[in-house]
């Protein structure tokens, strides 16, 4: 097949980025030519070594730009129509992150738009240039409920996503328990009731460190920031913050993890959580997490903005240690035969095979 994949940008190492990028990969590994087509891409890009072998289009263009006016929905539109001018004769067009599904307004190649997040508004300009979508691909039973109500023309399937391991996590141990949580800080990936936690349960773990990886986004991201610090050195907890770091620096920190908690509100997905437990590491999710779909009914799953019940559960995995290495090291396995980013790559080609037929 010759398959383009429309993709917003391509400039921060994220996990929607990582999926364009380890499925262009596979599928070209598979016999099939391969054209990401982006409003712009960072050169050096931390995904490059995925790319070697696919097209990569660029407009070259900042894709969003910040404005108390919220005007970028409209130079989507004229970025999205510019982007298909320079569509080649492809047999199937792969719509990613929005508003990369506006392209089926502007071409008669069969369009499947790969969704993890529609946009969070609701509103006409996205339901007018979205309706051309031949099928739509939601990442999770939560995305596929906003999917049925927002775009009730559109056929579907549910498809999951993939996750891989860089290299095997070496799990060193130490005089610490320690914690491992991946994102940006903000509201909705509530990192400080993974703190509050913490403090309930401070006489009870000892000697904890809590590391926290992902940059500040925002205003309200610093606030966060201040507030976890000064919650974290009232109850005498650790608390460490990584920005921007590499794959090695961060699979250092999967090594000494003896617990990850990852307990957001409204994710779609969760590719952090689905690493964790690749490498063995007993793991916590909120009960709003997509990834709760492939998982066993008895992984250990909290409320979301339930401190109490985090809590208990903390200390419960910890208490019944072994218990939960084990159980995760079984769910690990399902992970690899069913999760990973070659299966996630072969189930996106048999779906465009059904399309082209």
């Amino acid at each position: 097949m010759d398959i383009g994949i429309v993709q917003p940008e391509l400039i921060y190492l994220r996990g929607a980025e990582k999926q364009v990028c380890k499925l262009s990969h596979y599928l070209t590994k598979m016999g099939h030519d391969v054209t990401i087509y982006t409003f712009e891409k960072k050169e050096n890009y931390g995904f490059d070594s995925s790319l070697e072998n696919v097209n990569i289009v660029s407009l070259d263009t900042k894709w969003f730009i910040s404005s108390i006016f919220s005007l970028n929905h409209f130079r989507w539109v004229h970025l999205i129509k510019k982007l298909s001018s320079k569509l080649g004769d492809h047999d199937i067009i792969n719509a990613h992150n929005h508003p990369a599904q506006w392209i089926s307004k502007f071409t008669d190649i069969p369009t499947v738009w790969m969704c993890n997040e529609p946009y969070y508004r609701d509103n006409f300009i996205d339901k007018y240039y979205s309706a051309n979508i031949q099928f739509t691909l939601p990442i999770s039973h939560v995305i596929e409920k906003i999917i049925k109500n927002r775009y009730p023309q559109t056929k579907l399937e549910t498809i999951g996503s993939g996750a891989d391991l860089e290299r095997d996590i070496k799990h060193i141990h130490n005089d610490y328990f320690d914690l491992i949580f991946v994102g940006p800080l903000h509201p909705k990936k509530r990192q400080l009731d993974i703190v509050k936690a913490f403090s309930l349960i401070k006489n009870d773990i000892k000697n904890v460190r809590l590391h926290f990886v992902g940059g500040t986004v925002d205003a309200y991201s610093n606030h966060i920031k201040k507030s976890m610090i000064n919650l974290a050195d009232k109850n005498g907890l650790n608390i460490f913050f990584y920005d921007s770091i590499s794959n090695e620096e961060l699979y250092s920190l999967y090594d000494v993890a003896d617990i990850s908690v990852f307990v957001p509100e409204s994710e779609p997905w969760g590719i952090f959580p689905l690493e964790t437990i690749l490498g063995g590491i007993p793991t916590i999710i909120s009960d709003q997490c997509g990834v709760k779909d492939i998982l066993p009914d008895d992984h250990p799953v909290v409320e979301t903005g339930n401190i109490k019940q985090l809590a208990d559960k903390i200390l419960e995995v910890k208490n019944n240690y072994d218990e939960y290495k084990n159980k995760t090291l079984q769910t690990s396995k399902t992970i690899t035969e069913n999760y990973s980013w070659k299966s996630y790559s072969k189930r996106m080609e048999t779906i465009f095979n059904k399309i082209i037929e």
